[in-house]
């Protein structure tokens, strides 16, 4: 159970946003009330208060910035999308309705959805996307998004020794600062030893955030772009060996592609790989639906590794069988809230599917509709980087190695979400999702054309 502190700084900690916005301006203070929030405030843990979603630390900070934003009149962003992703945002926050009308009968034990679900759903998600236009408007120039590059892998670096600390001495810092532990134990002992969650909730999570810092870190070193007085190599060292000692297999092998492919592959040969990668995640329910997808190769090559790790992904396909059963008996728009969207014994009762991956979770409960308009939003930005190749190759190879590592970052976080949920309730995620579409958008406004009049030839 929370203790007074948890409590307490939840109540305080938009204090500590409006202060940051005032001092840091909008950008940067949103982006590193984001940060500040996902690293050390209390993980799933929540106020209740009527008519208003739930109140954890995402959707108090950027309830806070919202607020900020509407009373200094300052721009949200949003006027700067295309009309045509404007029109899909306007679904993604309708649709949430629909669901709600489309599932009016109760669902085995489970209640009927009502209009206030619809309205509380679409709430949440215009909050969940607020910092994607945050960083669309707010990140778009040279100077800022180098400020967002270096900011990010300093995050990571910090956090890095908070999770050596956890996996030396036991994931407790959670538990002893805040008076509960936030998951599972045994989810976070692997090999004999110990995953970090410090404050974010799960090991995954924490090794997904440190493969990120080892992909931009890697940027730095690219670019030679210093940012403390101690060698890139330093920061880059730290984050890796800590990802390594973190014992999640895709978090470092993800990491391990970033830091590979940004160290030595083109610009427009990460694009392309990140393009193949945003296609992998986007046909995923209809291959693994058809049996297209290798799940009997992975589960195999896993096996030559690990007979546990094999195990664990056997699992996780079996579920996602029987959620994607499921979520196709209402494909459109889905099952909705209240667990509804997952599977349970019609006899006993009990709940026999487990969700790990975000894309089911989206699937599950919003349909095809919500999957497609939610997920658009991560993969716009990659297709645009890819369209726009042109553009970039006009730019200094310090500007095409900050967008091709930022798109490739991107496609990472995106495929993260097959296996693992790192985008659920987290803003910091989707801010960089805005900021590259921002950047982009940025560099072809500067050329003195608009992004979808660009074709390459």
């Amino acid at each position: 159970m929370p203790n007074t502190i948890a409590n307490v700084i939840l109540i305080i900690w938009p204090l500590a946003v409006v202060y940051l916005i005032n001092r840091y301006r909008v950008g940067k203070g949103s982006l590193l009330s984001l940060l500040l929030a996902y690293m050390f405030l209390p993980a799933h843990m929540s106020i209740d208060l009527p008519i208003l979603p739930p109140l954890d630390k995402f959707t108090i900070t950027t309830i806070t910035i919202l607020f900020f934003l509407l009373l200094k009149k300052v721009p949200i962003g949003i006027g700067l999308l295309p009309l045509k992703y404007k029109i899909v945002f306007a679904v993604l926050l309708v649709s949430p309705f629909i669901t709600a009308v489309t599932n009016t009968e109760p669902y085995l034990f489970l209640r009927p959805l009502s209009l206030y679900d619809g309205l509380t759903n679409s709430i949440v998600s215009f909050l969940y996307f607020l910092p994607f236009f945050i960083g669309l408007k707010y990140f778009r120039d040279t100077e800022a998004h180098e400020k967002l590059i270096a900011y990010f892998a300093l995050a990571a670096f910090v956090y890095s020794f908070f999770a050596l600390y956890e996996i030396r001495m036991s994931p407790q810092l959670h538990q002893q600062i805040y008076g509960y532990f936030p998951h599972s134990w045994v989810q976070q002992k692997r090999s004999g030893g110990f995953r970090a969650i410090v404050f974010m909730g799960h090991g995954l999570l924490v090794a997904m955030f440190l493969a990120i810092g080892v992909g931009f870190w890697t940027l730095l070193k690219k670019n030679n772009q210093k940012i403390f007085r101690y060698s890139l190599n330093f920061g880059l060292l730290i984050c890796l060996i800590t990802l390594i000692l973190m014992k999640s297999l895709g978090a470092l092998l993800m990491g391990t592609l970033l830091l590979l492919s940004i160290y030595f592959l083109k610009p427009t040969q990460q694009i392309l790989l990140s393009v193949i990668i945003a296609i992998v995640f986007i046909t995923y329910p209809f291959t693994s639906a058809t049996g297209l997808f290798p799940h009997e190769d992975l589960y195999e090559l896993a096996a030559t590794y690990s007979e546990e790790r094999a195990g664990s992904l056997k699992y996780r396909f079996d579920n996602e069988e029987i959620l994607l059963n499921h979520a196709n008996e209402k494909p459109l728009f889905g099952w909705g809230g209240w667990a509804r969207s997952r599977v349970f014994d019609p006899e006993t009762g009990k709940d026999i599917s487990v969700t790990d991956g975000y894309w089911i979770i989206i699937l599950g409960k919003y349909g095809w509709v919500g999957f497609l308009s939610t997920f658009l939003f991560m993969i716009l930005p990659i297709w645009t980087s890819f369209r726009n190749q042109k553009l970039l190759r006009g730019q200094d190879m310090s500007v095409q190695r900050s967008v091709a590592a930022h798109t490739l970052i991107l496609s990472i976080i995106l495929i993260d979400q097959l296996p693992n949920s790192s985008l659920i309730d987290n803003g910091l995620y989707w801010l960089l999702a805005g900021s590259l579409l921002g950047r982009l958008n940025e560099l072809d406004k500067n050329r003195g054309s608009t992004i979808k009049n660009t074709e390459i030839e």
